[in-house]
C-alpha cells in the first residue's frame, strides 16, 4: 500500500493512519464529536480503505491531533440518476480543539479528496448536523453541496444535511 505523507507546516504532517493510531483517533472522537463510534468500526474501516484513513500528526511529537475517515461504496448517483457510481462516503472528521482554525481539517479533506481523484471516485459524500455552521462552511469551501435535509438523521433527533461533490 502507498503511504502518504503530506507537510502541512514544520509542525503539522497528514499520513495515512496506522493501528498504532486507533487509541487517538478513538479519544478525539469521542472528546469532539456527539456521534461515538466503537474501536471495531474505526479497525474495520482501517482494514478495508487503508487509503481513505487519514491523521494529522504533530511533527516533533508524533501526536495524532486530527483524523478524516472515509469509506468507498458503489451506488446511485446522490444527486439523483440510475447509473451506478463510485462513492466515497466521508463518514467521520474531526480535529482537537487547540487544533481549529489552523486549516488541519481542510488539509485532512483536500487530501482525502485527491486519494479519492486519484482513484477515479465519481462523487463524495458526507452527512452533518444542520446546526454545524463552522462544519458546513468547511465543506462548502471544497466545493460540496446542500442536496437535501436528513429530518431526525441523528440520535438525539437533529436534522442533518447530505453534502455532495462531484469529482469526476
Amino acid at each position: 500500500m502507498n503511504r502518504m505523507v503530506t507537510a502541512l507546516t514544520d509542525e503539522v504532517i497528514i499520513k495515512h493512519a496506522e493501528p498504532d493510531n486507533l487509541p487517538s483517533v478513538i479519544e478525539i472522537n469521542r472528546s469532539e464529536l456527539p456521534e461515538n463510534y466503537p474501536p471495531s468500526f474505526f479497525m474495520d474501516l482501517l482494514e478495508r480503505f487503508p487509503n481513505y484513513f487519514l491523521v494529522a500528526v504533530l511533527a516533533k511529537s508524533n501526536e495524532v491531533v486530527g483524523y478524516v475517515v472515509c469509506r468507498i461504496e458503489m451506488g446511485f448517483p446522490s444527486e439523483g440518476g440510475f447509473s451506478i457510481v463510485k462513492k466515497g462516503h466521508v463518514v467521520s472528521l474531526a480535529v482537537r480543539k487547540p487544533f481549529h482554525n489552523r486549516g488541519i481539517g481542510t488539509m485532512l479533506m483536500k487530501t482525502v479528496l485527491e486519494e479519492m481523484v486519484r482513484n477515479s471516485i465519481d462523487e463524495s459524500y458526507l452527512e452533518v448536523r444542520i446546526n454545524n455552521e463552522k462544519a458546513i462552511r468547511l465543506y462548502k469551501k471544497l466545493g460540496y453541496k446542500v442536496v437535501r435535509e436528513l429530518p431526525h438523521y441523528y440520535l438525539d433527533g437533529t436534522t442533518g444535511l447530505l453534502m455532495v461533490k462531484k469529482l469526476r
